[in-house]
Parts: structure tokens; C-alpha cells; sequence
């Protein structure tokens, strides 16, 4: 399974609408163990990505990247993910662009490759 992530609606329906990146669109919120990436404040949609797709998530971080979140927020911009050991690491207070938004989502763990992780509480 790939990361599962909660965005601002224009994010959620941009990454549907114009990407192959979403698997399940959207998950509930209840049913989710953890998320992977958080993008702004709840309540937002939550998405199941689909495996890490060969390009990366290049295209993730352009979506994020051009979103109204970003360019109406970026003083308060909030971009939360989680590493492999379950640590939480906030967006530093940097320029928000795009390479800044990749090198913070490499902090995140979104599996290993073929990796099928439960999504649903047990």
C-alpha cells in the first residue's frame, strides 16, 4: 500500500482528477491507523496513493506545490510526516517551494516497495 496522506480538498480532488497517483479516494478518516503526510489542518481529505510509482511522487510535491493552500497559507504552511520509527516531523519554517516540499517528504516512510501495511484499525 502506498502513503496514505490527508489534504486540503483542492489537493485531494487535483491528485484524482489529474494524476494516477490516487488508489482509494477518499478513506475514512476513523478507519486509518496512522497517516503518512498531513498537508494543513483537518479536517481535509484522506487518500490511499498508490504504490511508489516509478517517477517518485514528483507529481505529489508539483500538486502541493501549486495548490491554494500554499499560496494563500505560506507563512502558516503545515506539512506533517511521519519517518519509518513512527516520529513526527513538522515542516521547518524554510521558503515553501517545491524542492523544499520534496526534501521534507523524503523524511517520510511510505513503505518498502510491495509493502502492504493495515490500513484499517484493528
Amino acid at each position: 500500500m502506498g502513503p496514505i496522506i490527508r489534504v486540503p480538498d483542492d489537493v485531494a480532488q487535483r491528485l484524482a482528477e489529474e494524476t494516477d497517483l490516487v488508489e482509494v479516494d477518499p478513506v475514512l478518516p476513523d478507519a486509518v491507523n496512522e497517516l503518512d503526510v498531513e498537508l494543513g489542518s483537518p479536517p481535509g481529505v484522506v487518500l490511499l496513493l498508490t504504490e511508489t510509482p516509478k517517477d517518485g511522487f514528483g507529481r505529489l510535491v508539483s500538486m502541493i506545490a501549486a495548490s491554494d493552500y500554499v499560496k494563500s497559507a505560506p507563512n502558516s504552511f503545515e506539512l506533517t510526516v511521519r519517518d519509518k520509527d513512527g516520529n513526527l516531523h513538522a515542516f521547518p519554517t524554510t521558503a515553501v517551494n517545491g524542492q523544499s516540499i520534496l526534501d521534507h517528504l523524503k523524511l517520510a516512510f511510505f513503505g518498502e516497495p510491495g509493502d502492504r501495511r493495515p490500513l484499517i484499525h484493528a
